[in-house]
């Protein structure tokens, strides 16, 4: 049997599921706008997702990095200098717009010139209110309890411009505080928050997940432009961003809140836009090509990093991270699914690859929510038109994903490296961002690096539930949802749970 994940298909798959399509596109972008928030007792319930994390233990060979791999480490501050000091003065004008900016509406571009530009408006109107509560950098409930400073404060690990920022071009707006934060640099939290928020609007809108994932990709990357992170802090950022995804997806109740904003989502694009999305998406102007797209995301996901251990190895999938892949390959069973994490994965031994222990590093997310695949007669999975010869995928089971526990693993001390070395910048996209933000392209006068505090200025990320679970959120969302809602949840749920 043969199983196409195509534009076109998937998104008349989609709208017949959600139960909007083409119903709402001849009502113009005023219907949109009638969309219902989340009640209180939804946005207050104790989802078991809710649970604070370790998440030192899918990054923690960092620490090895730090102590036993200086070439690593010099190849990481050499990037981190190439990247900054060779950015466009459009590279440094986005990455200081999300240095500041929301980067749920900043990086609306990634969804085309068109739908962005609704997307990003009907955002800035409130019109999106069940994808503000989900998504927003302040009280987005999908990463609320997430917060990257446990892991920044235990690998205590000093900024780029804190280190050597005598190598380093200063980037900011007029009267920024770009340089200003002290806390750790390993993880990247802005990375994080992107990837959390990227990757949540690309499993709403998988047809353009490799847009969507790429300009997230970016939105990580100009964090190394603006010099306040290096390679190594983007990709486990990544890490660690898209395993909060994993987490809220993997709980069946808060799954319903998810599909009840991807239906709120796909309504307002397909009212403002007129049309079918799938006719919208093939009219627009894309951020990127398809096969530019995917192509930029997986350079990214290692940088001009050597592996380091040996290539051909056999991935271990994380746990339950195939309900990432609910959305765009909705007909698989979970075990099929993963098979597809398999078979797209990137190749074993690049730095921050986990092994045996389960590889967030390898994951190719992009890769793997535009695999068109076909389904065996045994129930194993081929991509569809491949060209080399694929790995064996495991064997297929029936477990749908469940929330993951705590892992337990006492992560070990590291040590402070020492900088140096040269090496080639990496490519980065140059579309025009939707948001906005008065910047500089042009570099103000550093500061002195560091000047601020661990939690100050614009690098301290809006608060979450893990250091103040605020009430102010909860009510601002006091209406029920509508009738048509409801049913799509139990039609989606019931779907993933298949």
């Amino acid at each position: 049997m043969r199983i196409t994940t195509s534009r076109r298909r998937l998104a008349s798959t989609i709208a017949v599921t959600t139960g909007l399509g083409v119903l709402l596109s001849g009502f113009g972008a005023g219907a949109a706008s009638a969309a219902e928030p989340f009640t209180d007792d939804q946005l207050a319930y104790d989802y078991p997702s809710n649970a604070e994390y370790d998440y030192v233990p899918i990054m923690d060979q960092f620490s090895w990095l730090v102590t036993d791999r200086a070439d690593i480490i010099a190849l990481n501050d050499s990037q981190t200098v190439d990247i900054n000091t060779s950015a466009t003065p459009e590279q440094v004008e986005r990455a200081i717009i999300d240095q500041y900016d929301d980067m749920s509406v900043s990086m609306a571009d990634g969804l085309g010139a068109n739908l962005g530009a609704i997307y990003s408006e009907a955002r800035l109107a409130g019109e999106l209110p069940k994808i503000d509560a989900l998504l927003a950098k302040s009280g987005g409930l999908v990463g609320y309890y997430s917060s990257s400073n446990p892991s920044k404060n235990y690998f205590d690990y000093d900024r780029p411009y804190i280190r050597f920022p005598e190598l380093l071009q200063y980037r900011d707006k007029e009267g920024g505080d770009a340089w200003d934060s002290t806390s750790g640099a390993y993880p990247s939290g802005h990375t994080s928050q992107a990837y959390w928020q990227g990757t949540s609007l690309s499993m709403m809108l998988p047809e353009l997940a490799p847009q969507i994932l790429a300009r997230t990709s970016e939105a990580g990357n100009n964090r190394i432009v603006m010099a306040a992170h290096y390679p190594l802090d983007v990709m486990s950022g990544r890490m660690m961003g898209q395993h909060i995804v994993e987490r809220r997806m993997s709980d069946p109740a808060f799954r319903e809140l998810f599909a009840e904003a991807e239906a709120e989502l796909r309504g307002v694009l397909e009212a403002g836009c007129g049309a079918a999305l799938v006719d919208c998406i093939e009219a627009d102007t894309p951020y990127l090509s398809d096969d530019d797209a995917l192509a930029l995301y997986e350079q990214r996901m290692s940088y001009a990093f050597p592996q380091i251990a040996p290539a051909g190895e056999a991935v271990t999938i994380p746990a339950n991270a195939e309900s990432l892949l609910i959305t765009s390959h909705p007909d698989l069973t979970p075990e099929q699914r993963r098979q597809v994490l398999e078979l797209t994965a990137l190749d074993s031994g690049y730095p921050l690859d986990e092994g045996a222990e389960g590889s967030w590093q390898r994951l190719n997310l992009a890769a793997a929510m535009a695999a068109q695949v076909e389904v065996n007669a045994d129930g194993s999975i081929r991509l569809v038109d491949a060209g080399a010869e694929q790995p064996e995928p495991s064997t297929p089971g029936t477990a749908e994903p469940t929330v993951t526990p705590a892992p337990t693993v006492a992560p070990t001390a590291t040590t402070e490296p020492t900088a140096s070395a040269t090496a080639a910048p990496t490519a980065s996209a140059t579309t025009t961002p939707i948001a906005s933000a008065t910047a500089s392209a042009t570099s103000t006068t550093a500061p002195v690096a560091g000047g601020g505090n661990a939690d100050n200025g614009s690098d301290a990320l809006a608060t979450t539930g893990a250091e103040n679970i605020g009430a102010g959120i909860l009510a601002a969302f006091a209406l029920l949802a509508t009738g048509v809602t409801a049913l799509v949840v139990r039609k989606r749920s019931a779907k993933a749970n298949s």
